[in-house]
């Protein structure tokens, strides 16, 4: 009986792991987006996830998003009585094609997928306060021409039984438009940043306008370095830096643009 014993508890460490696997996060891409081939939380938890209508906000104008331009994006969840949350959100454009980048604006609460392509809780920003939650993060718009993008997020309401099920899944959607009324002459950050060798080794060589500030993000969204009232050509050192992503921001007279910078 001892050795059945064994099996069993054997058996059962599977089912436990794939319940805790993802308290710190989702696994990507289940958001629900056509991207992401329509799957979202039910793939690993049971039930039917319910459409919500107004659970992504973004401090975009009502004229469209701006090429170039970082805004924020927030998510939340709402839900009595509940354990924790979790969530997963995206940017895609009517082809299911990801779109800007994102990046993390608090690493104790958020975290980076797919190379900033979606954003997904960590293992401490899943907690309600009382029964509601919000997950911000920055989003930077892609290039001109991009047309309208599509926010998706799926948002697991957990009942924190220790099981995947009686769990309640829901799923929301944002749609922005471009904003086409800006001229080329109007968005003019983007087309005075250059960054070269990209990917870089060593050093990189950053032209941008005289008296920006410069921002190195991590993929956590961890502040690397951070420059003020630059010169035009700026040369800077990455050859202490891990091989990965990182994101540079650059800010000047209101404006702001991030640019992904890859080292290895």
């Amino acid at each position: 009986m001892k050795a059945i014993y064994k099996v069993l508890t054997v058996l059962a460490i599977p089912g436990f792991l794939v319940f805790y696997s993802f308290v710190g996060g989702s696994p990507g891409g289940k958001t629900g987006s056509p991207g992401d081939g329509g799957d979202n939380c039910t793939s690993c938890h049971a039930g039917t996830p319910q459409n919500v209508g107004d659970w992504i906000t973004s401090n975009i104008p009502e004229g469209g998003y701006a090429p170039g331009v970082t805004y924020t994006i927030t998510a939340k969840g709402m839900r009595e009585d509940v354990g924790k949350f979790g969530f997963e959100l995206t940017a895609e454009n009517a082809a299911g094609v990801k779109k800007g980048t994102f990046a993390v604006t608090d690493a104790a609460k958020t975290q980076l997928l797919g190379g900033g392509s979606s954003v997904t809780h960590t293992s401490g920003g899943n907690m309600p306060a009382g029964d509601s939650i919000n997950w911000s993060m920055d989003w930077t718009a892609p290039e001109s021409g991009s047309g309208q993008v599509r926010f998706y997020s799926a948002t697991n309401a957990a009942n924190g039984n220790g099981g995947n099920s009686g769990d309640v899944i829901y799923l929301s959607m944002l749609s922005v438009e471009e904003d086409i009324t800006i001229s080329v002459g109007e968005n003019y950050l983007e087309d005075q940043i250059s960054m070269y060798p990209n990917p870089a080794t060593s050093v990189v060589n950053m032209k941008l306008p005289e008296g920006a500030e410069m921002h190195i993000f991590n993929m956590l969204g961890n502040v690397i370095e951070v420059r003020k009232n630059m010169r035009s050509i700026e040369t800077i050192d990455v050859s202490s830096l891990q091989n990965g992503i990182y994101f540079v921001r650059v800010v000047h007279n209101g404006e702001t643009h991030t640019s992904r910078l890859l080292k290895n």
